[in-house]
């Protein structure tokens, strides 16, 4: 079935980069070099954090203008009324700040890639129980590297994503206490206020080559 191929391949995306780019707040004019940049640097998956409405319009742009290069996402999508406006502007995957099983289901109808954000035990068991593949880890910055390894001993099957703090440079201790991907927006922030997109695909080239090399050692 076509979803089924369709939620495979941004599936593959995360699993051949590791890395989601988020950006928030700027509008698809200013996002536009930045995505040029992720994506010159290997990144293949940007969020755009809808946190307010101009932000649909952006997802729907960047999701015409890269379509078949880069898959644009939707974040920040904490009910089912956002998760629908994402779907409904071309939203490639879905990534909450929150569990919400709503969230989640609507998403399974629609056959695209949802990361539910999850940080308790019983979060996670909740998402997996739902039949989560990925889940978001967030804050991760807050809770250390370790947290990650704590929580996967009992949950081993959890695929996590790690959101909140993460950069290019403590990027790999996440990588080595288990996590399968990261999330990175704040660290790109300072980079893109002075437009300095030569440093952003470094970056980028950074936080692909870490995950390529976890990869590598497992």
């Amino acid at each position: 079935m076509y979803w089924k191929e369709k939620i495979m391949q941004t599936y593959h995306a995360l699993q051949e980069t590791g890395t989601i780019a988020i950006l928030r707040g700027w509008s698809c004019i200013q996002a536009m070099p930045l995505v040029q940049a992720l994506y010159a640097g290997g990144i293949r998956m940007a969020e755009v954090a809808v946190d307010n409405l101009d932000a649909f319009e952006t997802v729907a742009k960047l999701r015409k203008i890269w379509d078949g290069k880069m898959y644009i996402g939707a974040g920040t999508i904490t009910d089912e009324e956002r998760c629908a406006c994402a779907l409904k502007a071309g939203a490639q995957f879905i990534v909450a700040p929150n569990y919400h099983s709503g969230v989640v289901s609507l998403c399974q109808k629609n056959g695209i890639m949802v990361l539910p954000g999850v940080l308790t035990p019983s979060e996670i068991q909740a998402a997996l129980a739902q039949g989560c593949e990925y889940v978001k880890l967030f804050p991760a910055g807050r809770m250390g590297p370790g947290y990650i390894r704590d929580i996967l001993s009992p949950f081993p099957e959890a695929k996590i994503v790690a959101v909140g703090g993460i950069s290019a440079d403590n990027a790999p201790q996440y990588y080595a206490a288990g996590a399968v991907g990261v999330g990175v927006g704040g660290s790109l922030s300072a980079l893109v206020d002075v437009g300095d997109w030569e440093s952003i695909t470094q970056q980028a080239q950074r936080l692909v080559r870490a995950f390529r090399d976890r990869s590598d050692k497992r």
